[in-house]
């Protein structure tokens, strides 16, 4: 009885996978206070095998408001696992990744 019902939640899983990560569409995400997660999806040719090739750029949307660092392009193409699209090792207030601060530089 449990493996029907987890076949079907799979399914559902992966098609919304296949409606969200479209080729070419701009995801963006607040993955923690003060730090906004765009990712532009280049293949979702592995959408089922949970992976998408996107190009990534994080940015801290207090240090770009104050113009402490100005706005980046976006990295270079890389083959992501979809549940690591959206993860922080940072701070939950922000910060950089590895938990320090610009403020901490200067």
């Amino acid at each position: 009885m449990l493996k029907p019902i987890k076949n079907i939640v799979r399914y559902l899983i992966k098609r919304r996978h296949r409606k969200v990560f479209r080729e070419g569409c701009v995801l963006s995400r607040f993955i923690a206070r003060d730090i906004r997660r765009e990712v532009m999806i280049l293949s979702a040719h592995d959408i089922d095998d949970g992976f998408v090739t996107a190009r990534i750029r994080t940015t801290n949307v207090m240090y770009l408001s104050r113009g402490v660092v100005s706005s980046h392009a976006f990295g270079p193409p890389q083959r992501i696992a979809i549940d690591q699209l959206w993860v922080w090792s940072g701070q939950p207030w922000g910060g950089l990744a590895d938990g320090t601060s610009i403020a901490d530089k200067i």
